[in-house]
């Protein structure tokens, strides 16, 4: 060799790879060896034991005019969500991918007595990392799905899965999955039905007008119109044409929407929010995805905690359209308060377990009145202890919805046009110039607005 060391090795900010850098003009073939030793003594120096290709080592390409990757980490692979998988066959599923047919949805699923219907998939867990020197870099383990067997099914554990226990209508939302009976009006909503609350589905051939309020414990199809009435289901909601709301009508659903339309309407899903043609001065916010492909949403405010999907977003007239992704609002100030609560019982916890040592360390088993103390006590005690685990599952299923702005984005298959706002999080952006057929996301803590190609 001509000079000493004619290499420089360096890493990567995230320590993920090493590349050698050398002096071509300093490298004989002879020492080839010597070299091929030196640079493993430097590498180990420089603490990077981990990804070492050998290969590259042992015959260097003189012929590369770049830093040449000597060493690769080993990224963590984040473990999969649990999920239910559906096995009845619903005719309520979409596949956001493909072209829905829209009135597929209204047909009822019905099942009969022991028919299998959902299997609940557990969760994977993740794989760490190791960066080029050798440190564990930590994989999120998947995150359980909390649902549970509501009226009329049984969940057997052996198989992790779900059956009707009687005949009836499914009915699946983000916490539990019934079988429940149907109420069915053969016209349109009147006086002479009035406001309806059902324990079960509720099926209405017909409009509801203005004032009117329908409540069911399940699902809720409506085939016809939603003028300013008041619909809340704890399934999904389903409506052929679409709501009109007058800027009073509401939708609260604990599962999906799924709506021909969206005028002056407040709209509040726990799942996902499908419209077939547009949302018009509505203020929807959905804990899911918001599917619009095929039609636009121009004024009010659409938030979703994962992604949306719309031709059209905003006019060319500018009217203020706001789009907001990420933590759900509600959801985190419900998260905020079961962990007070939590916080709280634990504290009692503590409290009710000290007192049950200074009973017994008052010799409750001779005494009579220290021995209903203690055995208060101990009731006392496990009552909270059940709270404390009712409020983590609860938390479970709160954080699994909560969303990410980092995991969010925004698909446009026309144009988004100025004086829309979007949010992502704490990140916020004003459309100043129309753009066509784009994605936006957030990537190196700014909003990016990427050319989508199909």
């Amino acid at each position: 060799m001509k000079v000493d060391n004619p290499w420089r090795i360096y890493t990567s900010k995230d320590k993920m790879a090493a590349y050698i850098e050398i002096e071509k003009e300093a490298f004989l073939e002879e020492d080839a060896v010597l070299i091929h030793e030196s640079i493993e003594k430097q590498l180990h120096d420089q603490g990077i034991v981990h990804g070492i290709k050998d290969s590259k080592l042992t015959s260097i390409d003189l012929s590369v005019n770049e830093p040449i990757l000597i060493a690769e980490g080993k990224k963590p692979i984040n473990g999969e969500d649990g999920r239910l998988e559906i096995l009845a066959n619903l005719d309520t599923s979409i596949n956001r991918r493909d072209h829905w047919d829209y009135r597929e949805v209204m047909r009822i699923p019905n099942v009969t007595k022991g028919q299998l219907l959902a299997k609940l998939i557990l969760p994977k867990q993740g794989i760490d990392g190791l960066d080029v020197t050798g440190r564990v870099l930590k994989a999120k383990d998947g995150k359980p799905k909390k649902v549970r067997a509501g009226k009329n099914v049984v969940w057997k554990e052996d198989v992790h899965s779900f059956f009707a226990a009687s005949d009836g209508q499914i009915s699946i939302n983000n916490q539990q999955i019934q079988v429940l009976p149907v109420f069915k009006v053969n016209e349109s909503i009147s006086m002479k039905t009035g406001n309806l609350d059902f324990v079960g589905n509720i099926e209405i051939h017909g409009d509801v007008p203005s004032g009117f309020e329908m409540k069911a414990e399940g699902d809720i199809r409506i085939h016809g119109v939603v003028e300013g009435a008041k619909i809340i289901a704890g399934g999904s909601v389903f409506i052929m044409e679409g709501i009109a709301g007058k800027n009073i009508g509401s939708i609260q659903a604990g599962n999906d929407i799924i709506l021909g339309y969206c005028n002056h309407s407040f709209i509040q899903a726990g799942n996902d929010l499908y419209v077939e043609k547009s949302i018009l001065h509505s203020d929807c916010t959905v804990i899911g995805h918001v599917y619009c492909k095929l039609g636009n949403i121009i004024g009010g405010s659409v938030s979703a905690g994962k992604t949306m999907e719309a031709k059209d977003i905003g006019n060319r007239l500018g009217i203020k359209t706001e789009i907001a992704f990420g933590i759900n609002k509600n959801e985190y100030e419900k998260e905020k308060q079961l962990i007070y609560q939590k916080n709280k019982l634990e504290e009692d916890a503590k409290k009710i377990k000290s007192l049950g040592q200074r009973l017994r360390n008052g010799s409750a088993e001779n005494n009579q009145k220290l021995r209903l103390s203690l055995l208060r006590q101990r009731n006392l005690l496990k009552q909270t202890e059940e709270e404390i685990h009712l409020i983590d599952q609860s938390l479970l299923v709160i954080q699994s919805t909560i969303g990410s702005e980092h995991e969010a984005s925004l698909i446009v298959r026309n144009f988004i046009h100025p004086n829309v706002i979007i949010s992502f999080g704490k990140y916020k952006r004003i459309i100043k110039s129309a753009h066509h057929f784009v994605k936006i996301k957030v990537s190196k803590n700014e909003i990016d607005i990427i050319p989508l190609f199909e």
